[in-house]
């Protein structure tokens, strides 16, 4: 397995709450595809360079993780459908 990094930007229309339940399905996808979840991180409201969707500023989340290369690529198409993701960044830490 190698280790990743994922990068996420949420719209600001969720709560915290709703903040927390998004990252806990991010978690259980992952975990699902045979990967584990090493940390989350909130980094919070930041304000965007340019309009994502009409939207001006995103909640950012950074995830450290595990996961089998195989697996990226439903992750990512899960995170591309989910339209409380405006964006998503999943880089693969070098060794």
């Amino acid at each position: 397995m190698n280790e990743y990094e994922l990068m996420t930007i949420v719209r600001t229309e969720l709560d915290e709450e709703g903040v927390n339940t998004l990252n806990e399905r991010i978690g259980d996808l992952i975990r699902t595809s045979g990967g584990e979840v090493i940390e989350t991180q909130l980094w919070g409201r930041r304000t965007l360079a340019y309009l994502i969707r009409k939207q001006r500023e995103g909640n950012y989340v950074l995830f450290r993780l595990r996961l089998l290369p195989s697996a990226t690529a439903a992750l990512e198409r899960s995170l591309r459908l989910n339209e409380n993701v405006l964006r998503h960044l999943l880089i693969r830490k070098e060794a």
